[in-house]
């Protein structure tokens, strides 16, 4: 089997050239997480997110969700039920298998340069799915699955030109997506499909990239906007850039 797309080229922004594309979920426990585990955690909050919050989603019981995981995939494609939430979740904190990219490069860089690191240098990884427009899918094989950017979420989603992808292998025994490191995925046949490039930049070019971003309007306030993020990027431009 395979899927045809057109071939596009997302990109993600780290502050160190030695970390690994790390998901939250992958940050904050060892254990591994299948497709409805994951669910059924995060749906677990729903009534104290939907009470607190006043937010409302249309999300079915778990039972159901289950049901509508076990219907759609199969041991070729993963499927994500209740994809809005689990966005506005990783959004705002809820440790997470989603990893989130930008569509524009400059967004991608501002990420790996705004931060200090005690490193010489920060990296830009480009991610494409199908440089060829078509991808092979094969069972019993970790993939990379893009998630697409047409999600109802926060602002900062749309400032940040967001886009999201996952890893996942198929337990054929259990018949189920287990999440794994974006780092596990190995293409059958190099440079066709699942493509991570790392570019690597020197830290020491930091304040002139920032510069050159902030005529670009690219900075915390304008890819956050929030009252934190201005004082930020105020803080930023007055005492590191401007003060320099």
């Amino acid at each position: 089997n395979s899927i045809t797309r057109e071939c596009d080229v997302i990109f993600r922004g780290q502050a160190s050239n030695e970390w690994q594309l790390s998901s939250t979920l992958e940050r904050t426990t060892d254990q591994t997480y299948s497709v409805p585990r994951y669910v059924e955690r995060a749906t677990s909050v729903l009534n104290e997110i939907e009470s607190i919050t006043g937010k409302k989603w249309d999300i079915p019981s778990y039972p159901d969700l289950l049901k509508e995981i076990e219907t759609v995939q199969d041991s070729m494609r993963v499927y994500l039920p209740c994809y809005d939430y689990l966005v506005y979740l990783r959004h705002h904190g809820f440790p997470s298998p989603i990893l989130d990219w930008s569509r524009s490069p400059y967004v991608a860089a501002y990420f790996a340069m705004e931060g200090p690191a005690n490193t010489e240098r920060c990296s830009v990884y480009a991610f494409i799915e199908h440089p060829e427009g078509g991808k092979a899918l094969t069972g019993g094989h970790p993939r990379i699955t893009g998630m697409g950017r047409y999600v109802t979420t926060h602002t900062r989603h749309f400032a940040q030109k967001a886009q999201y992808t996952i890893a996942t292998l198929y337990d054929r025994d259990r018949k189920l997506h287990e999440f794994v490191s974006h780092h596990d995925v190995k293409s059958p046949i190099p440079n066709s499909q699942d493509v991570l490039i790392n570019i690597t930049i020197p830290r020491s070019d930091r304040e002139s990239a920032l510069r050159q971003l902030e005529d670009f309007n690219i900075n915390h306030y304008t890819l956050y906007q929030s009252e934190d993020a201005l004082i930020r990027s105020l803080a930023l431009r007055s005492i590191e850039l401007d003060g320099t």
